[in-house]
């Protein structure tokens, strides 16, 4: 009940991707454990009965050659008693393993969502806003001969114009642009992906003048780039200052490696000023005129022919030749619906010139909003990236008009972690009330819950052996360690209050006694979950892996602490109580 507790909560409190992707580990996870509860409680009774015939063998005076198991008996049984001999050094000893445990903890590299291992990368393709989709095909297909030409490469699929149907689950597809491009490169092995992503990602990054190639290795951040400011406010020009000035401070960081912002390079125009007074005596109006000019140079839908299958749009437009310079839009014919007069635009054209508008215009919550976007370099955690970034970032005067929020890996951290601490809290609670019909006193149930907190420096010390940055899995792990290492408290403390109450014994001797016969089945169960989950560390997922981790090393250590620590504190607890 204890270890279902720590998984239900999770049903409630998380949603989105996370809840998608842990959603049905509570379900199973009680399934299997009500079930092996029946067959531990009804089998193996029953196997018991049927299988041992004989009762215990009585010792005939032969020396029986010790167990390893026994070895560690007889350790324990020494170590424990010299324990209760220095019970505040014992003590002391497992406040101190927790607050290294928390340090540890607090100081190891953070990652959320680790990288996918897979034999799969994506390349996206950018040229400047207004590029025709003749230079987008011309840099794709360069860099994708580039790549097929590495014996590494088993195929690329190219879409110019547009982006991939959605081949992963967090990869989100980009909108159709004619300045875009993306290849999905599929190689032999998943190290060949890496090699592959190491070595070309800086040979091709600025490869081409007038485009930029970002290489991207799939993972589970659903975000568009690792680090994100979100510049709100009603003024655009000052927001677009203050954009300008923090992708400057993110440029200056040596391992951000492209710092770009959302509302894209200024778009290329034509502004044609009209002489109201002449188009209004020829009954023309500005729509018209911008009617015509459209259709002219952009082509009118007149119909549709089909190709087999695949329909073919019929467009009205002016000849190639004739849509190229400023004298083309000059000549153009205007034809107004009023009068049927037909002049070219010169005429009631005061001036054509160049202009130049924003390329997108991105509004959040109703409010003008520019993202500035950056990416690191492989390897390189983005949040310590963004760390240094703030220092910088809180140097430049803003306005109250003007406000700041993050976005990346920060809020998905902050999407993500809240929710987790909160199923974790709701854990916990359940925990308690079990405890408390159980034990009857809460004293007793504080004292079983001390084990939770000695599992963080077998937690902490998992990460560092193995290398593995505390994630998402990781923070599952020490959620499943909840559940798992109170047990252990609920096996000491419930078997010394049975010897005490029922068997006549003493505090001390129930303590002792307590810790010297469920030193066994402590160890065994707990050593035995330890190497259930060493698949999951020497597999090297990344997703995985650290979880695993957690969990091993988590049990190991607080399994030592609990079998020194629960048994002292309990007897120093209760010293005046049971006196």
């Amino acid at each position: 009940m204890a270890i279902i507790a720590t998984y239900i909560p999770m049903m409630f409190f998380l949603d989105g991707m996370v809840g998608d992707f842990v959603g049905s580990l509570p379900i199973t996870i009680g399934v299997a454990l009500i079930t092996s509860l029946l067959i531990a409680c009804l089998l193996v009774p029953y196997m018991s009965y049927v299988f041992i015939k004989k009762g215990i063998i009585k010792d005939d005076g032969k020396q029986k050659r010790k167990s390893l198991l026994d070895w560690v008996q007889t350790a324990y049984d020494s170590t424990l008693e010299w324990a209760f001999r220095a019970p505040k050094i014992t003590i002391l000893s497992g406040i101190v393993s927790v607050i290294i445990g928390i340090g540890i903890l607090a100081f190891v590299p953070r990652q959320l969502f680790p990288k996918v291992d897979r034999n799969q990368f994506a390349v996206e393709i950018y040229l400047p806003e207004g590029s025709t989709l003749e230079q987008t095909s011309f840099v794709s297909d360069s860099l994708e001969q580039m790549l097929m030409k590495d014996k590494r490469v088993l195929n690329v699929a190219a879409f110019v114009g547009t982006s991939s149907p959605r081949f992963h689950t967090t990869y989100a597809p980009n909108f159709p642009s004619k300045n875009y491009a993306q290849l999905v490169v599929n190689t032999q092995t998943e190290d060949d992906a890496l090699s592959i992503l190491n070595e070309y990602e800086i040979k091709y990054r600025n490869h081409f003048p007038n485009a930029y190639v970002r290489m991207k290795q799939l993972d589970l951040l659903s975000t568009t780039a690792p680090i994100e400011l979100r510049i709100s406010g009603d003024n655009k020009d000052s927001i677009k200052a203050l954009a300008m000035e923090v992708k400057t401070i993110m440029d200056k960081n040596e391992n951000v490696i492209w710092a770009r912002t959302d509302y894209l390079n200024p778009r290329q125009g034509i502004s044609v000023q009209i002489n109201d007074e002449t188009a209004n005596r020829l009954g023309l109006t500005k729509g018209i005129v911008a009617a015509s000019l459209a259709t002219g140079f952009s082509g009118m839908p007149i119909g549709t022919i089909w190709e087999g299958d695949y329909p073919v749009n019929i467009k009205l437009m002016n000849e190639s030749g004739q849509k190229n310079s400023f004298s083309d839009i000059a000549n153009q014919n205007v034809t107004s619906p009023l009068t049927g007069a037909s002049v070219p635009v010169r005429q009631i054209a005061t001036s054509i010139s160049n202009d130049w508008s924003e390329g997108q215009i991105v509004r959040r919550n109703g409010t003008r909003t520019i993202t500035v976007r950056a990416d690191v370099k492989r390897g390189v955690l983005p949040y310590k990236v963004l760390s240094d970034l703030k220092t910088e970032i809180k140097k430049i005067p803003t306005s109250e008009e003007i406000t700041l929020t993050y976005g990346g890996e920060e809020e998905s951290e902050l999407e993500n972690y809240i929710p987790l601490g909160k199923a974790l809290f709701a854990g916990i609670m359940l925990i308690f009330f079990i405890l408390l019909f159980q034990f009857k006193k809460t004293k007793l149930v504080f004292l079983v819950m001390m084990t939770m907190p000695l599992s963080f420096l077998g937690a902490a010390l998992g990460l560092i052996i193995t290398g593995y940055p505390f994630g998402l899995t990781s923070f599952l792990g020490i959620m499943s360690l909840m559940g798992i290492v109170v047990r252990n408290g609920i096996i000491l403390i419930d078997y010394a209050e049975e010897l005490r109450t029922k068997n006549g014994m003493s505090l001390t001797e129930a303590a002792i006694a307590a810790g010297k016969r469920r030193m066994r089945p402590i160890f065994l169960t707990s050593f035995a979950a330890a190497v259930g989950v060493v698949p999951m560390i020497i597999s090297g997922s990344t997703l995985w892996g650290p979880l695993g981790a957690v969990v091993c090393f988590g049990l190991l250590v607080s399994m030592i602490l609990t079998l020194y620590m629960i048994p002292v504190l309990y007897n120093q607890l209760f010293k005046k109580n049971y006196a």
